[in-house]
């Protein structure tokens, strides 16, 4: 269950790019033929929705009905107490409560002409959520529309970069300071808690690896606003040879994250670095967009042939399976520009030294 801090604040994003990113999704659903469109959101995945309506889906699940033209609806099985508090700190307006999503929609669209519905990315929904959609709407054609949401948040705005980069300098700081020395594997998550949800993060995960050497990996990932972050470091690793081969090949990973890279172009600048760890380990390259973190890209696989487009924010990973089990990674936030790579997350440690 998510417990951090949710905000509505038209400083950080004003209310007219709320506005477009509805009318977007409205556009292409009129342009499909698509009558109305249901977003499902539940504790694990809920930034399609809240990238809509900025509503933080805090435990149970909820779905946002999107018509081609008209306003939005959010479905739920919260009780109606919890109505104002989420009219505060969202955008959404017309909230409807009651025990099943079938009867929900129902009450929603039957009493219109059956026409189409379209359920956003509907392989990341439970079956039986899809299936009692399905059930409650005899007459209607129900069709899947894949990245109907997550393709658009892909590449982020201004004012979603300017967030992130508030967010990437924090993640930077807990992961750099979480990699004390003396620092038990409580304190280092504990330490991570404290700068990252004092902060006002919505979410944080903190992860900590044994690898060889005594070194000790410290990944954290965390959620500002409706952005993710991630970074990962290295404790204890200065006398550690194949340590420094782990950070010379995410630097080459990263100097590479250009717009139109691939991950097997990430892959082949970090190979060099890679050929010099010990014999028998087992080591990978990947990218995973910013708006994949919640699940570690999951739920979201992308192609190792897929491009990086140019405005995107993507975590880029270097990590290591060892022969003997023991397992390490580095990792850092990005933005990807047409010139390269920005490294958002790296800026607190590379002061430091």
């Amino acid at each position: 269950m998510k417990r951090g801090l949710v905000v509505l604040d038209p400083a950080e994003v004003p209310a007219d790019e709320w506005q477009a990113r509805t009318a977007a999704v409205q556009a292409d659903l009129a342009a499909q033929g698509v009558d109305v469109a249901l977003v499902y959101g539940d504790v694990f995945a809920s930034d399609d929705i809240a990238h809509l309506t900025n509503l933080c889906i805090y435990w149970n699940e909820g779905m946002l009905a999107v018509p081609a033209s008209g306003e939005t609806v959010f479905l739920t099985k919260l009780s109606p107490r919890v109505h104002p508090w989420m009219r505060r700190i969202s955008t959404v307006e017309r909230i409807e409560s009651g025990r099943s999503f079938g009867a929900l929609v129902t009450k929603l669209l039957g009493e219109r002409p059956a026409g189409t519905v379209g359920l956003a990315d509907a392989a990341r929904w439970p079956a039986a959520i899809v299936d009692e959609v399905r059930a409650a709407l005899p007459g209607w054609q129900v069709r899947e529309l894949p990245g109907l949401v997550g393709d658009r948040r892909a590449v982020v705005s201004e004012h979603e970069l300017a967030l992130l980069r508030t967010g990437a300098e924090v993640v930077g700081r807990a992961a750099h300071e979480a990699c004390g020395a003396g620092l038990t594997p409580f304190a280092r998550t504990a330490t991570v808690e404290r700068i990252v949800r004092g902060a006002g993060f919505l979410d944080v995960q903190t992860n900590t690896t044994q690898a060889p050497d005594g070194v000790v990996g410290v990944q954290v990932t965390g959620q500002y606003r409706t952005g993710w972050l991630h970074a990962a470091r290295l404790a204890g690793a200065e006398d550690s040879a194949w340590a420094g081969t782990l950070r010379a090949a995410l630097d080459a990973a990263v100097d590479a994250a250009r717009a139109g890279a691939t991950g097997e172009t990430l892959a082949e600048a970090a190979a060099p670095a890679l050929a010099k760890l010990p014999e028998g380990t087992d080591a990978q390259v990947r990218w995973v967009n910013q708006t994949d973190l919640a699940s570690a890209g999951e739920y979201r696989r992308r192609a190792a042939s897929d491009p990086l487009p140019a405005g995107a924010v993507v975590a880029v990973t270097v990590d290591v399976l060892f022969a003997a089990g023991d397992y390490a990674a580095l990792a850092d936030t990005v933005l990807v520009t047409e010139g390269g790579a920005r490294n958002l997350t790296g800026t607190h440690e590379e002061a430091a030294k």
